[in-house]
């Protein structure tokens, strides 16, 4: 259908086809009878030729080799023919997703096309926007092919049983714009112990910048006040370079928690006796917590020495927030990275299914569960591939928490202002040399849209 709509728009259009003229049937006899009627070129790969020389000319290629019900690796002489389309080095339109990519998972099922752009039709494809999908996509487009609104509207994060199982879906994605409406607004006789008290718990020896960006982070975010408990001899360095932040020694960690309405653990925390002794102490408190790096990796080997059955959930509570990234994920799942990545909404199901709360698994395409809701976040780029990120991002959904946000939504809001953070200072100043410290200022000015 392109090719023909391509011939009536008065281009040069030529097709290749794999397989054979006797292997077409039913529609794709008919839409090859009426090509030939138009006068566009058909030929059949294999070819007599070499695929280079049909390609020398051309300016686009259009793949539309493979569409979404791509259900096994593609291998032999397909595997060949991709191959040989990607060493032809054109620009590659793909029609729904590139072909060989898992349009759920954004693996290539063996093999894959590299477009330069895609457009996805009816929905947009996860697959484009998590994993590897995000570089074989390409610029990602869609077209809704004209279907009514209220089709969209239909389906809900849950499934309902009116609709057919096809239309549930798998992810959702709302703009900031929607996340930002769930925080509580400021009242004008707010003060700061309406904003929250958020405690931040790490920072060992060599490793106090990690608590100290998680502070400025829930700062810039917005908490009426930031308490960080780490070694003493931390306190005058931290204090001189953010004197907002209030540094305690972890001896008083029960009394400065005892009001906090969020505990953040994990960055910069170390898995020595130093860190499993705080974690101990935070992991049997009530209070709500976001749990990262160093936390995490605790939080595994606890788990792994206390597990009794593998589909067990090992937390009895819903009150936390995980975030791991895809390696701390393979830890907590007793998996590895590879596999984590291969299918990462089965990862996060599982992670929130064996632990509870809410999991953030970071990396392309972010997802956000709590057992029922998955949110894809879709902003992002490489160059916040730095290490220091993610205790941004931990103290940003603590802060969230501590302002009255539920879990979901905090982690949701948290995770879209922080890539679009990195999304805004790539396009300002490019990928290339992003430092955590440069996110928290961006995220206080997107918090005015609010």
């Amino acid at each position: 259908m392109v090719a023909q709509l391509a011939k009536m728009a008065g281009l040069d259009v030529s097709v290749t086809l794999f397989g054979t003229q006797a292997q077409l049937k039913d529609d794709v006899l008919t839409v090859y009878n009426e090509a030939l009627a138009l006068g566009i070129t058909v030929e059949f790969w294999p070819m007599p030729k070499p695929l280079n020389n049909l390609l020398v000319d051309a300016d686009v290629l259009v793949d539309g080799l493979f569409g979404t019900g791509l259900n096994r690796d593609i291998t032999g002489n397909l595997a060949e023919f991709i191959t040989a389309l990607n060493h032809a080095k054109m620009s590659v339109l793909a029609l729904d997703v590139p072909s060989g990519l898992d349009a759920n998972t954004g693996q290539p099922k063996g093999v894959a096309l590299n477009a330069q752009h895609t457009c996805s039709f009816i929905t947009r494809k996860i697959g484009l926007y998590t994993a590897l999908g995000v570089q074989y996509a390409g610029v990602r487009h869609f077209s809704d092919l004209f279907i009514p609104h209220d089709a969209y509207n239909a389906a809900h994060y849950t499934p309902q049983p009116s609709l057919p199982f096809s239309m549930h879906p798998i992810a959702q994605h709302h703009p900031l714009k929607h996340w930002l409406s769930t925080l509580p607004p400021m009242q004008p006789s707010r003060h700061k112990g309406d904003a929250g008290t958020v405690c931040l718990i790490g920072g060992d020896t060599s490793m106090m910048g990690a608590l100290q960006l998680a502070g400025l982070s829930s700062l810039k975010t917005g908490a009426g006040l930031v308490k960080l408990l780490s070694h003493a001899q931390h306190s005058i360095a931290i204090t001189q370079a953010i004197p907002e932040l209030m540094c305690y020694d972890t001896t008083q960690l029960s009394t400065q928690v005892a009001h906090a309405k969020v505990i953040a653990i994990g960055p910069g925390l170390g898995i020595q006796e130093w860190g499993q002794t705080l974690w101990q102490q935070v992991n049997n408190l009530t209070t709500p917590k976001v749990v990262d790096a160093d936390a995490l990796k605790l939080l595994a080997m606890h788990a792994g020495q206390t597990k009794s059955q593998v589909n067990l959930p090992l937390n009895s509570t819903n009150n936390w927030v995980l975030t791991p990234h895809p390696g701390e994920a393979a830890q907590l799942l007793g998996t590895t990275a590879q596999t984590v990545q291969a299918d990462r909404i089965a990862a996060v199901k599982q992670l929130q299914h064996r632990y509870g709360g809410v999991v953030v698994l970071k990396g392309n395409g972010t997802l956000v569960y709590d057992g029922q809701r998955l949110e894809v976040c879709l902003a992002g780029n490489a160059g916040m591939a730095v290490g220091g990120m993610g205790d941004v991002l931990t103290g940003c959904i603590a802060s969230l928490i501590a302002q009255g946000a539920t879990l979901f939504d905090a982690a949701c809001l948290g995770v879209a202002l922080h890539a679009h953070a990195g999304d805004i200072l790539a396009e300002q100043q490019g990928q290339k040399g992003i430092l955590p410290s440069d996110l928290p200022p961006v995220i206080r000015q997107l918090l005015q849209y609010a």
